[in-house]
């Protein structure tokens, strides 16, 4: 049994070109609309949350679907963000870099001497994917395995990056590219100790609180406040809630969160959509391609390759085409949201968060990697209201 890995106000709008206006235009609510339905018939979705944001301003949150049997979903429904909170770290560091915490460019060998490869792996080798920790949700008998037996098991960081140093490195720090879990719950280590204050407090102190997400929460363990968006899988062989499943294993502790629809669209928009909550100078650093052209295919490694237009990776977040995203799949919940930054388009900038479980039938074969149709929907909208300049499809 294969784990699913990684890998929503109503508007009257202006007239005006639908790709430059500053709002949506009532033509354009409707054709979100339509996708939204058309998206929860076609794969049979239990639930689909939307919000579009344009301009920084939202011009339509709505919610479909159950939240669980016999119980609507709604706006302010909560759920797993999951890789979304990858963006928050990559911030965390970019702010503590600006108040001279840390030096992104520094080895995290002075604050965790004791992991291998600390004396060469910087702060943004982490932060982009390329430190060359071994992924732990990729080790089939060591995590895998013992998840798919107990789901509800506490997985510590320490747990974690054990899991990571017992496979071999996949290639010396700042020489490839490689999707990893463990890399992130590293830099959590590293910030802890470079700040010497717990994640928790330093993702309230630098991140939620200034975002002011009121509807986002940091948890280790499967509690969620309600209302609660239920998640369900087939990925164990049978059809189960997987709301309460332990997330502990996916990120660093104090980045594994639930949120709401607007939270997630809001805080994106305002971290990747433009400067201001970074410096011009963090901000172009976190989503800047300059890994386009880097790497290469690896033997044993399948997320290793060679970065590109359509997909490269910033600090935290994928950039595809002049787009950034994260999309999130895991445990019953299908998240994605991609921002169009105001520095790459005539018009004003662009963020769509969707956020999606599903039903038995929302999927033909559980057994496989399973697809992200919050991701389609997402792009999809991102056509309709940008045809110009739509993200790639994936």
């Amino acid at each position: 049994m294969r784990m699913t890995i990684p890998a929503l106000l109503f508007a009257t709008g202006l007239t005006g070109t639908p790709a430059l206006a500053q709002t949506a235009t009532s033509e354009q609510i409707r054709a979100i609309r339509t996708i939204a339905e058309d998206q929860i018939e076609r794969h049979k979705l239990n639930s689909l949350l939307v919000e579009v944001r344009i301009g920084g301003d939202p011009v339509l949150t709505d919610a479909w679907g159950e939240a669980m049997t016999g119980v609507p979903a709604t706006v302010d429904g909560r759920f797993r963000n999951g890789a979304v909170a990858l963006a928050y770290v990559a911030a965390l560091a970019l702010r503590l870099a600006e108040d001279g915490v840390i030096d992104m460019d520094e080895p995290i060998g002075r604050w965790l001497p004791d992991l291998p490869g600390s004396d060469t792996a910087t702060f943004r080798m982490l932060a982009n994917m390329t430190a060359g920790y071994p992924d732990h949700v990729a080790d089939d008998a060591r995590f895998e395995d013992p998840f798919i037996a107990d789901p509800f098991a506490t997985w510590t960081p320490e747990d974690l990056i054990e899991v990571s140093l017992a496979s071999p490195r996949l290639f010396a720090p700042g020489t490839n590219w490689d999707y990893s879990h463990s890399g992130y719950v590293i830099l959590g280590q590293a910030l802890e100790a470079a700040a010497g204050k717990p994640m928790h407090q330093l993702m309230d102190e630098y991140v939620l609180g200034p975002l002011d997400l009121t509807g986002t929460y940091g948890f280790d363990t499967a509690q969620i406040p309600a209302p609660a968006i239920h998640g369900f899988t087939a990925e164990r062989g049978l059809w189960e809630d997987a709301t309460y499943w332990n997330p502990s294993w996916t990120l660093p502790s104090g980045a594994i969160q639930v949120t709401t629809i607007s939270d997630m669209a809001r805080s994106f928009d305002t971290i990747v959509g433009h400067d201001g909550f970074l410096t011009a100078d963090s901000y172009g650093q976190m989503i800047d391609p300059v890994l386009i052209g880097f790497g290469a295919p690896l033997e044993g490694c399948p997320s290793c390759h060679t970065l590109t237009e359509d997909f490269s990776y910033g600090l935290g977040a994928m950039l595809q085409g002049d787009w950034v995203f994260q999309t999130p799949l895991f445990g019953g919940y299908a998240s994605a949201v991609g921002t169009l930054p105001e520095d790459r388009t005539d018009g004003p900038r662009i963020t769509i968060a969707v956020a999606a479980t599903y039903t038995r039938e929302s999927v033909e074969d559980w057994e496989t990697g399973l697809p992200n149709w919050a991701n389609q929907t997402v792009r999809l909208i991102a056509a309709e209201l940008h045809p110009e300049n739509p993200p790639p499809m994936r």
